[in-house]
């Protein structure tokens, strides 16, 4: 009877997959192409590339200075920079912060610079911070929440999550987050980007062989500083984002913590000796801040270095917004994208950890491709990933992808580090930076945050970077083939299926793919169920 309730609940579990999967992947419309009558109309494929740009909301001088942060431990310095720079205020919205060394030290920091004077607002999404659901983290949230000066909510709390799913008979309404990261300092030093706050992202790739590989934009500027504010303000203010109330019994208090974990971290950074009182009390609480840090060693005496200078001046830029919804894909974000790749004339590159793209996604790249526009892709394999469904149906996916747009090259991640960068680069003039992935959850429930910067000095150096990580070849990239005749067309086996010439099976064992197939079988079978796929 045990092994029988066993496999009910095994049974139950992949019905639930499938039916979120499905309505997520089957359910996504974005806008149809626009009626040749409607011109001017910024989805019109004869506005230029510039128009989108100027089409996007913005005020008069919205320019600002930028910086690139592609390094890892240049991202965390740069993010420990600017907590101590501030004088007045901060906002800050993540939708992960971990309870290791990185977010115990992030969180000292806003509690010193509170005892400083600072105000501070804080909104953490509920399902990516997962310390808002154990006994210690809750005591953490609590330090915060009795600091003068700190105000915290918690974006969709779980219990509220599963509330709505029950309401509205939808159980993807339970995934809907905040997934904006936003560190905001005095309303005109902002830092956006596909970070979170946890080890991964920070900690050297040469200090570890799974560190995620990541981008995030620095503004500096009035302009940018009052945009990225109202984006917050809109996620903080709403009615999803609920105060984190104190504790009714405070067994303890982790304030001592958590300034320890500030103190030790930026000891570390500046290469100095932890102060022999401090490491005392981290052992004796047995903390596993001081075994983290050592894990780290290129991340030590990083901020002896003097700050450098913006690298791109009165760059023009748009902060462009997506709000939280359920199974809506017509958002702001989406729109835009949809104008930039329809405005392309000579190239496009996309980099996204996650390519999961719904029919009317392709179909939009597939008009590109028809224009003679060159349209590059870069995005984790399956053994890079750390998300083995979207990987599932990406195997599926990209050789008919390939088919359809015979101007399109796929790369992908082939070691254990996480390509987790999300940006795109149109005509070499227009970059998006952002937090937007080319998934569902981008598309139809997430709220995104997006730059786009028009530069092309900007456009250059990050074309650069990445054909130089391209050109590093195997065993770090890969190029994912399919197989064609002598006229280019795709050449199919009995079952229709795009043959490859390589892909997947050619440079990741059987093993490290054996969750990545189920999901893909599993993808397969719906989409038989359904009597229609993503592309076909």
């Amino acid at each position: 009877m045990k092994r029988f309730g066993k496999w009910a609940l095994v049974v139950l579990g992949v019905l639930v997959v499938a039916w979120v999967a499905g309505n997520l992947l089957l359910e996504v419309q974005l806008p149809k192409r626009p009626d040749r009558a409607l011109f001017p109309d910024p989805l019109d494929p004869e506005v230029s590339l510039r128009e989108a740009f100027d089409s996007l909301p913005h005020e008069e001088g919205d320019r600002a200075h930028l910086r690139l942060l592609d390094d890892n431990s240049q991202a965390w310095v740069e993010r420990w920079r600017l907590l101590a720079g501030a004088r007045k205020h901060l906002d800050i919205s993540y939708f992960i912060l971990k309870q290791d060394v990185f977010g115990m030290a992030f969180l000292g920091h806003l509690v010193q610079k509170a005892h400083e004077g600072v105000e501070i607002r804080i909104l953490l999404d509920a399902m990516g911070t997962r310390m808002s659901r154990s006994f210690r983290g809750n005591d953490y949230l609590d330090a915060l929440v009795n600091t003068e000066k700190i105000a915290v909510k918690m974006y969709r709390p779980v219990s509220f999550r599963y509330l709505d799913a029950f309401l509205t008979l939808n159980p993807v309404a339970i995934m809907i987050s905040d997934h904006d990261k936003i560190l905001l300092a005095d309303g005109n030093r902002g830092l956006i980007g596909g970070r979170n706050i946890s080890e991964e992202y920070f900690t050297p790739p040469e200090d570890e062989p799974t560190a995620f590989l990541d981008t995030d934009l620095v503004l500096f500027g009035p302009d940018t500083g009052a945009a990225l504010e109202a984006a917050f303000k809109v996620q903080f203010d709403g009615g999803e984002a609920h105060d984190v109330e104190r504790e009714e019994v405070d067994l303890e208090d982790s304030t001592a913590d958590l300034l320890l974990a500030y103190r030790v971290m930026d000891a570390w950074l500046r290469g100095e000796p932890v102060p022999p009182e401090t490491e005392a009390k981290i052992r004796e609480r047995d903390l596993p801040w001081l075994d983290e840090l050592r894990k780290a060693p290129n991340l030590r005496g990083m901020l002896q270095a003097p700050e450098p200078p913006p690298e791109w001046a009165e760059v023009e830029v748009r902060v462009i917004d997506s709000g939280c919804r359920l199974m809506k894909s017509d958002d702001y974000i989406t729109r835009s994208l949809i104008r930039m790749v329809r405005s392309a004339r000579r190239e496009i590159f996309i980099q996204s950890p996650y390519m999961v793209l719904p029919k009317e996604a392709a179909d939009v790249l597939e008009e590109a491709g028809e224009r003679g526009v060159r349209i590059t892709l870069l995005t984790n394999s399956p053994l890079s990933s750390d998300n083995p469904m979207s990987q599932g149906v990406f195997l599926e996916q990209w050789p008919e992808l390939l088919a359809r747009v015979p101007t399109m090259r796929i790369f992908v991640r082939g070691d254990r580090h996480n390509l987790h960068g999300k940006l795109a680069v149109f005509d070499r003039q227009l970059v998006l930076v952002g937090t937007y992935n080319l998934d569902p959850m981008s598309m139809v429930l997430n709220s995104e945050l997006v730059a786009a910067a028009w530069s092309e000095p900007f456009a250059k150096e990050i074309l650069k970077s990445r054909d130089q990580l391209i050109e590093q070849g195997t065993p770090r990239i890969y190029q994912y083939r399919i197989l064609r005749g002598e006229k280019g067309d795709p050449l199919r086996d009995r079952d229709g299926k795009v043959r490859v010439d390589f892909g997947p099976d050619h440079h990741i064992e059987p093993a490290q793919m054996v969750w990545v197939k189920r999901y893909q079988n599993l993808f397969h079978w719906i989409w038989e169920l359904a009597g229609e796929s993503p592309f076909l």
